[in-house]
């Protein structure tokens, strides 16, 4: 029996082997060399496979075994096959029991391709001695690090917790990997956690909506609007943990709070409260991959608030938000059938000048 980290392993090597059938008389069965262990988490056995099976010992029974911890190896002495045997073998089973700590957590378990995302990883019997840890493109652990692992230096905490910061994922793309790690350059943990590399969020293809950036709404009453978080190919994101600076300034010269929200879901939600009528401007700014606080896409917007308008209107499934929409698609579809008609050459001569370059303008206005 091996103390290992998450579970206790236990060892069988050699013995006898041979069928029977239910009510036949039992006889001796042939020796055999093989080796297997029992995972005590899940009581199920897996045999080893040794990658020099012909250099192994001979078959054999009633072989001492001990466990060397120092270099995580069995030690097999002697035994019987028809005569007592004098020899001893070691067999490394350090991939199988691993080293004396495991990793069981990381938080978050997803972060942007450019790295820099400090997470935070659980685990057990952690030391404060040289620790690396590594991120391995795919679904299976590793035993070696390899050319598709990338590594990054872990910050001890405690013996049940590190702190480190994601290396750069651009060399593989947004795919899934698994983490491990390593103290004092010793094997890699058997015990691994999932981590998924995403497309960077862009602060030119996120974008905000609700009521809170619309006119006429209601004084006294909490508005809100939404924050949507995007990637590079202007998908919504689907998690949070971004940082995110909005700034309310009234027309007076007052600053309004105000408070965010994050859903985890890559919506992130901004509420506050104006309490006489005035104009607003409301800034949001995005911390980039670079550390650096660059503005939305429309930012800044603006809103007004009137004592006349009803509280409803400042909730995001109230009458204000359908009604600014259907405004839009409408003053969309004039703009559209205006340029269209602009652009059509049939009806106009184009030897004038400035007809040319009315249809000219019109035709780059619906291209753009």
């Amino acid at each position: 029996m091996v103390e290992a980290i998450p579970s206790w392993k236990y060892f069988i090597f050699g013995g006898e082997s041979t069928n029977f059938n239910e009510g036949q008389q039992r006889t001796f069965g042939a020796y055999v060399n093989t080796a297997c262990y029992l995972d005590l988490a899940n009581f199920k056995w897996a045999e080893i496979k040794t990658e020099n099976a012909e250099h192994g010992p001979t078959p054999r029974e009633y072989s001492s075994m001990s466990y060397d911890h120092a270099n995580s190896r069995l030690i097999v002495f002697g035994g019987w096959n028809n005569g007592w045997l004098n020899d001893c073998y070691a067999l490394s089973v350090g991939k199988i029991v691993g080293p004396s700590y495991a990793i069981t957590e990381i938080d978050p378990p997803l972060g942007q391709l450019t790295g820099g995302v400090p997470v935070t990883i659980k685990g057990q019997c952690f030391k404060d001695q040289s620790i690396k840890i590594y991120f391995t493109v795919g679904k299976v652990p590793t035993d070696v690090p390899s050319k598709f692992t990338l590594e990054t230096t872990g910050v001890f905490v405690s013996e049940t917790e590190l702190t480190a910061v994601t290396p750069n994922f651009e060399t593989f793309g947004p795919k899934e990997c698994v983490v491990q790690l390593s103290i004092l350059g010793n094997e890699l943990t058997t015990t691994s956690v999932p981590f998924t590399y995403f497309m960077n969020t862009r602060a030119l293809k996120s974008l905000c909506f609700g009521p809170g950036l619309l006119k006429e709404q209601a004084v006294g009453e909490p508005v809100e609007f939404v924050i949507q978080a995007r990637n590079d190919e202007g998908l919504n994101r689907k998690s949070g943990r971004y940082i995110f600076q909005v700034t309310i300034k009234a027309d007076t010269g007052a600053e309004v709070p105000c408070e965010i929200a994050d859903h985890d879901d890559g919506q992130y939600f901004v509420t506050y409260t104006v309490q006489q009528e005035c104009s607003v401007t409301i800034t949001v700014l995005f911390q980039d991959d670079k550390g650096k606080m660059v503005p939305l896409r429309g930012s800044p917007y603006s809103a007004s608030f009137s004592a006349a308008t009803k509280a409803d209107s400042n909730h995001l499934t109230g009458p204000s938000l359908p009604k600014y929409v259907t405004k839009v698609i409408d003053e969309t579809g004039r703009w559209m059938k205006e340029t269209t008609n602009a652009a059509k050459t049939s009806d106009k001569d184009l030897s004038e000048i400035k007809t040319l370059i009315g249809v000219v303008d019109s035709v780059k206005q619906v291209q753009a």
